[in-house]
């Protein structure tokens, strides 16, 4: 149902009042279906939320058992890495993966200022693409952050001058472990021939 008012007139984006005869038939209908959708969606979410918090635990529970079964200690050794459960007749798979999300510490401009004076030295030598790259990774978003994987992109380039080196061991001392997050992932294949193929749903978010 609409917003309305004490009169029972529909409210608009500033929230003041149309009398429901005044609205055309079309506006009516695209309410109706977008108030339809929104509940539509909301229930669906929380049903995906409730299964996403099932199977992580029904996952969590046997890897613990598990753990028991080896003698090994459920709390000591809680924090799990990933984890790849199979059917026995490997056509069906559940994937558990843990990513850490990184953030870097004031080291990164000092390594910044290296990478500055590496360049500096090997200005003959150097292509305009690798220095413009090299600049956008040290770029910020809106909220001031680096791209990390920009950054850490940087340690794959094939530049032996010691400086860059240098910069790249910083890099290195300059993360920060700010967070890890879970993600479980179901794939399904016809045999053990063929490719398994992702189930897909949107888990992440909910």
């Amino acid at each position: 149902m609409p917003k309305v008012d004490d009169h029972g007139h529909w409210l608009n984006k500033k929230g003041e009042g149309t009398h429901p005869d005044l609205i055309r038939a079309d506006e009516k209908i695209k309410d109706e279906l977008v108030e339809k959708l929104i509940v539509q969606a909301s229930e669906l979410s929380g049903v995906l939320n409730k299964f996403k918090k099932d199977a992580f635990g029904e996952a969590n529970d046997y890897f613990e058992l598990l753990l028991q079964n080896y003698n090994l200690d459920a709390l000591k050794n809680s924090k799990k890495g990933n984890i790849t459960l199979e059917n026995y007749s490997g056509t069906m798979k559940v994937q558990i993966s843990n990513a850490d999300s990184i953030s870097f510490d004031e080291k990164l401009q000092i390594a910044k200022l290296k990478i500055d004076e590496c360049l500096h030295e090997l200005t003959e030598g150097s292509s305009p693409e690798i220095k413009t790259l090299i600049t956008k990774a040290f770029e910020v978003d809106k909220k001031g952050d680096v791209n990390a994987k920009k950054i850490l992109a940087l340690k794959s380039y094939d530049i032996s001058h010691k400086k860059w080196r240098e910069a790249m061991i910083i890099i290195d001392e300059s993360i920060e472990i700010v967070g890890s997050k879970a993600y479980i992932r179901f794939y399904t294949r016809e045999s053990v021939s063929k490719e398994y193929k992702l189930i897909s749903l949107d888990l992440a978010g909910v």
